[in-house]
């Protein structure tokens, strides 16, 4: 059987079934175009559909800056369709391309190649596109793309783990990411506000020393993975649940405050150190409180909706839904909140100790 070195595609339509579900006929619409469209791009970029399975399609290009480049283009045009919102959800695919030896055989591709394109499309936000790192290597040297490195994965099947790179949402959106933010968190910036929750009475720490009592519906729930929260929770991922501040009142001790950063403070139980409560400060506190799901009576019952900081995402932390996706510098809260702290750059959002956090909290009043 005849082998070669091919730069693979393997796109999925994200949540297909779940979309199915809602509204098969429009689904199926969308879906149709999605495929002709990406089918499209792909001949436009020297590649070749191999075939379609259901909502997915695998492509072959012979070279991988042809393939990202009919990826990126896919995605964004997807991305700038017109849409009525009475129509429905909108479609989404995940992309993953990768460098390897495909087998030739019956009119199709097979070997380790399309397999590990196949299983990073699995870890791309829905509508982006990772890549892997044999990928990165064969991009050509003017290329303008800009990836972020999401650390070595271990995937099914897959002997060896694969490092992956996913595409910044910026170079789809011409630097202006949270157009597209601002649709998949309904113009938020952080919450999602079309959620119905259950009204809840009271909440406690571990000890039982901080107990709170809660009287309105939470505004949304989420996922954060920057290192500030990983910090002072102490686990990968940290998931919260945002309550307007009138409606939340301590009933015993109240939380020793810590400011952790320049721009938000977390109290923690005085006595056995459980983390209850965020809020942020800058550039004026905020009106409501993340409180971890953790400790509430029923976490069941706040599902996140959406993932922050994905920036800092532990690499062998997997999780494989179909929620969105943004990074800090897409929020334009936290943009806000740490401008207003003298800190335009993204790269300087960095967690502080609280003694050096007052210190230049105390200098820039003074400036």
């Amino acid at each position: 059987m005849k082998r070669q070195l091919s730069a693979i595609l393997y796109a999925d339509v994200a949540g297909y079934s779940r979309l199915t579900a809602q509204d098969e006929e429009k689904t199926h619409q969308q879906l149709n175009a999605g495929l002709n469209l990406l089918t499209e791009k792909t001949a436009a970029h020297d590649g070749s559909k191999v075939h379609e399975a259901g909502d997915a399609i695998l492509a072959e290009f012979s070279s991988a800056t042809d393939a990202v480049d009919a990826a990126f283009e896919f995605q964004k045009a997807m991305a700038t369709r017109d849409h009525d919102p009475g129509e429905g959800e909108l479609i989404e695919f995940r992309i993953g391309v990768n460098v390897g030896e495909v087998i030739r055989d019956r009119d199709d591709i097979y070997g380790d190649g399309v397999n590990i394109a196949a299983r990073i499309q699995e870890v791309a936000p829905p509508g982006s596109l990772c890549v892997s790192g044999a990928v990165l290597e064969q991009l050509s040297a003017g290329s303008s793309y800009n990836f972020d490195d999401l650390g070595y994965r271990n995937f099914k099947n897959i002997e060896r783990p694969i490092h992956v790179y996913e595409l910044r949402l910026s170079d789809l959106f011409d630097n202006y990411p949270m157009k597209d933010i601002d649709s998949r968190v309904q113009g938020q910036p952080l919450f999602d506000d079309g959620m119905e929750k259950s009204l809840v009475a009271k909440r406690q720490c571990a000890c039982g020393s901080v107990s709170l009592e809660i009287t309105q519906q939470s505004l949304g729930a989420g996922f954060c993975h920057c290192r500030i929260c990983r910090q002072c929770t102490g686990a990968p991922v940290f998931a919260w649940a945002a309550f307007p501040v009138e409606a939340v009142k301590f009933t015993r001790d109240k939380p020793r405050y810590y400011r952790l950063s320049l721009i938000a403070e977390k109290g923690f139980c005085e006595k056995f150190g459980s983390f209850v409560i965020w809020q942020g400060l800058k550039p004026e506190p905020a009106n409501y409180y993340a409180i971890p799901c953790a400790i509430l009576d029923n976490p069941e019952d706040y599902a996140p909706t959406w993932h922050g900081g994905i920036e800092s995402q532990i690499p062998w932390l997997q999780i494989h839904d179909d929620l969105p996706r943004t990074r800090c510098a897409e929020s334009p809260l936290l943009r806000k909140a740490w401008v207003s702290m003298g800190a335009d750059d993204p790269e300087e959002w960095v967690s502080l100790e609280y003694e050096k956090a007052k210190q230049l909290d105390e200098d820039l009043k003074l400036d």
